[in-house]
């Protein structure tokens, strides 16, 4: 993000304004999934092939065995070490939201019957976990923020 990207933004959003269009960030999202394995390399070509027909979309536009869609009609797929022995989750959601709205998701999760077992990353990172122990993560992109 650099600041012609935030001064762009900022004339879509008088366009916007000037068109009595009203922002309604808490309606944009984006997914991404996470898988916890030792073996990524391995197991990442049936994975790129299972998602989006290919085992080409490994790694595309990322370092590592990412999956990535060059379509955007599937979540990416990224891998991640096991984060504790014996764990009984490997994949967790993610979900991107606007700074602006996060803060509503996450109450709106614990209100349901969630629990936030990490904001330590907050407000980048918050974890939520279901009343079955299965994590979900809100990730807000704190880079882009500035002020004014």
């Amino acid at each position: 993000m650099t600041q012609q990207d935030v001064d762009l933004a900022r004339q879509i959003s008088g366009i916007a304004a000037a068109h009595h269009l009203v922002a309604a960030p808490g309606q944009v999202s984006e997914l991404e999934l996470g898988l916890e394995t030792p073996g990524s390399a391995t197991i990442a070509p049936v994975w790129a092939a299972l998602l989006t027909g290919s085992a080409e979309s490994q790694g595309r536009g990322s370092p590592s065995d990412e999956v990535r869609d060059a379509t955007d009609r599937v979540p990416n797929l990224w891998f991640d070490e096991p984060s504790e022995a014996g764990s009984q989750q490997r994949f967790h959601v993610e979900v991107y939201l606007a700074a602006e709205v996060a803060g509503e998701r996450i109450a709106a999760a614990v209100a349901a019957g969630g629990t936030v077992v990490d904001d330590s990353g907050a407000p980048a990172l918050t974890v939520v976990a279901d009343q079955d122990g299965n994590r979900g993560v809100v990730c807000v992109d704190v880079s882009a923020a500035t002020d004014g």
